[in-house]
């Protein structure tokens, strides 16, 4: 046990680098507990607490020492700092700080303990870096210092007038697992609940936040008030246990006395202001739903995506704007009432917003359109490229009134298509399509949203194209944005060869209605028969669409590797592109003319696309070379994904059948015999029943 703890050490101390080359910026010793207590006090600091015995800590520390040294010089002046705690040295401590697994990195203030490493960060030099400068550089985390909690404890009477609309302006109320008390900020109460520890800083920020805005804020205790948690779901806050997954929930409640006052925070727990002050926002918004004008849809179009040159700038939000097209001599109030109900299905949609507007949306819908083709329209070499007049009457001039979606820096409008204006009060169908159009231009793939991209509208969706680039510097961002660039006049210039399919596939279907119906009026069929062939609806297959997507590889270098994308080229660089299949589980990563799939090449990476996804339409007959995709999702690997990836339940469909049609002979001899022996059994004689006569 010596001789293992002895070279555990051994381990350790290489792992850490003790010996740094230059002793001013020598890796600093495990905090003790004395030491902890006072240097909390003061700045900000992220604490990774270890245990030189784990292997996942030993593998961490070179990433750890590599963070630190870079970010060393930077942080004094942040006052930010990197320190660690040893839990075998100082078990004491890890417990107090509720500490179930290593390595832990966290957060720490004046206050102590402010946030967890967010998952979506990977546990690499540059994710920690980036880490320490967003917390350093949020103003928020050094202002938990002197922060009242400015929210009221709120009755169980008090809520339901809220919620009856009685209030007078909105208020964001917050139910916590409280045991004894009424101030959900009280010390050391959530020892059961780590993220309700967390949210305790984050709730009055939040409440400051929303004063701004113009927002009261209230907080509820289930305890207390359990009718009231156990009504809205939260059940679990009512009787809190170790439970995992555990945290305080939000909602708002807006004045007035709309279909639906009360809206409920639906995306998971996080202790970050941003997301619960844009979902506050943007629910109030939407309850207005403004006016928006054809000029100020045409700007969101134009609103090209592009990473911003300052480094460590996160990139812009690409919002989604619903718009209701209306007619004002003709709209009805049932067509305006709709609107009231699709706040709360938007309320779950970051960054979505609705409208309305009379101001000749489909004329803004044309301009956008017309928009794309300017940009696909760069090979002098092709005949020029236009939009085929049945598109556009299935697109943009649809009866009034009805829905748009518009998505900044997305080239083509998102029409809601129903047959009648009934459908447009369809709230569910409407909810079913803003799902459908949930995600934004282009996507940033990360190990969290990879396999949600994987399995998104699987219906509809063949292929999801990356683009990988890398911003690290502002050489490398001017870079990578004349490759995305390149990247997205590629894919729309695949969009119109799709469009133009779809049309192609309606037409000809429409063709062959008109041929049926024909036929059936020549040979004099019944009337009945002719008006059902002509009645006959024929669907809006949109199908074959693509997901476009980046990478950012200065992030993770091992992210590509994490992903699957393994057993292509040795490594990939900057401006490369991956196409991924989802069906097939398959990625390419070469063009149709045999070279490296890129950007330095629009018109070969459209071709790809197109042989991908309509090789029916390719004018290259050599097929495709493609990689296993080697990904395995995070919860695990099922011995039925296979089955349900790569429908493989089809086949085994098939051979049950052919199994079951060659027992068929077999059944039916069994059945006969069973039969025949049934038969003798009720027949006198020996081995027979006793007769009648003889019972008698």
């Amino acid at each position: 046990m010596k001789l293992l703890m002895l070279l555990s050490s051994l381990l350790w101390a290489l792992a850490l680098g003790e010996q740094a080359e230059d002793d001013d910026f020598q890796l600093r010793e495990p905090l003790t507990e004395q030491e902890f207590q006072k240097e909390m006090q003061s700045g900000l600091h992220i604490v990774e607490f270890f245990s030189p015995y784990c292997p996942h800590c030993l593998e961490f520390a070179p990433h750890w020492e590599k963070a630190w040294k870079k970010f060393h010089p930077q942080g004094e002046k942040l006052n930010m700092s990197f320190v660690q705690v040893n839990c075998v040295k100082d078990g004491d401590l890890c417990a107090a700080e509720q500490i179930l697994a290593y390595p832990a990195i966290r957060l720490y203030g004046p206050q102590g303990f402010i946030k967890n490493y967010p998952d979506d960060f990977a546990k690499t030099e540059e994710d920690l870096i980036r880490f320490a400068r967003q917390e350093a550089l949020d103003p928020i985390n050094m202002e938990a210092v002197d922060i009242k909690i400015s929210s009221e404890l709120l009755t169980s009477q008090r809520f339901n007038e809220l919620v009856a609309g009685k209030g007078a302006e909105p208020y964001l109320v917050s139910f916590w697992p409280t045991k004894g008390s009424d101030n959900p900020l009280d010390d050391k109460m959530y020892d059961f609940c780590e993220d309700c520890q967390s949210f305790q800083k984050t709730w009055p920020l939040l409440s400051r936040k929303m004063l701004s805005l113009g927002v009261s804020t209230g907080h509820i205790n289930c305890e207390t008030s359990p009718n009231i948690c156990k009504g809205l779901g939260f059940g679990r806050l009512v009787h809190p246990d170790y439970e995992e997954g555990l945290y305080p929930r939000v909602a708002l409640v807006l004045p007035g006395t709309g279909v639906n006052n009360l809206f409920i925070y639906e995306n998971g727990f996080t202790s970050s202001v941003p997301p619960y002050e844009d979902f506050v926002s943007r629910t109030i918004f939407n309850s207005e739903a403004p006016e928006i004008s054809l000029e100020e849809i045409v700007a969101l179009v134009h609103k090209d995506f592009k990473f911003p040159e300052e480094v460590d700038t996160p990139p812009p939000a690409q919002n989604l704007h619903v718009v209701f097209s209306y007619d004002p001599e003709n709209v009805v109030p049932e067509d305006l009432h709709v609107l009231e109900h699709l706040v709360y299905p938007l309320s779950k949609i970051p960054n979505a917003y609705l409208h309305k507007s009379s101001d000749g949306v489909p004329v803004a819908a044309k301009a956008t359109l017309n928009y794309m083709y300017e940009k696909i329209n760069y090979n002098r070499s092709e005949s020029e490229k236009l939009p085929k007049t049945e598109f556009l009457e299935l697109n943009l001039f649809p009866q009034s009134p009805t829905f748009y979606i518009f998505k900044e820096g997305d080239w083509v409008p998102h029409l809601y298509r129903g047959d009648s204006t009934t459908e447009t009060r369809d709230v569910e169908g409407l909810g079913e399509w803003f799902n459908q159009s949930i995600l934004p231009v282009i996507t940033e793939v990360t190990a969290n949203n990879f396999e949600q991209l994987l399995n998104f509208e699987r219906l509809t969706t063949d292929a999801i194209v990356i683009q990988l680039v890398d911003l690290k510097d502002i050489q490398s961002i001017q870079e990578s944005n004349e490759n995305l660039n390149n990247f997205l006049i590629a894919a729309y210039d695949y969009e119109d060869v799709r469009m133009q399919n779809v049309v192609k596939v309606r037409t000809g279907e429409r063709t062959a209605k008109n041929k049926k119906v024909k036929l059936l009026k020549a040979q004099k069929a019944s009337s009945n028969a002719i008006g059902k062939a002509y009645h006959q609806e024929i669907a809006f297959l949109d199908y074959d669409k693509v997901i476009l997507g980046y990478i950012d590889i200065s992030k993770n270098n091992d992210l590509l590797k994490e992903l699957g994308f393994t057993g292509g080229r040795d490594a990939y660089k900057s401006g490369d592109v991956l196409v991924v299949d989802p069906l097939e589980g398959v990625f390419y990563d070469k063009d149709v003319l045999g070279n490296e799939l890129n950007t330095n090449s629009i018109y070969a990476l459209r071709e790809t696309l197109v042989k991908i996804v309509l090789p029916q339409l390719s004018r290259f007959h050599e097929k495709l070379e493609s990689q296993k995709l080697k990904y395995i999702p995070k919860g695990g690997f099922s011995i039925f994904d296979p089955l349900i990836e790569y429908r493989v339940w089809r086949y085994f469909c098939v051979v049950g059948l052919i199994v079951l049609v060659c027992k068929v002979p077999s059944f039916y001899r069994k059945f006969k015999i069973g039969k025949n022996y049934k038969a003798k059994r009720n027949t006198t004689g020996l081995l027979g029943q006793t007769s009648k006569r003889s019972k008698d």
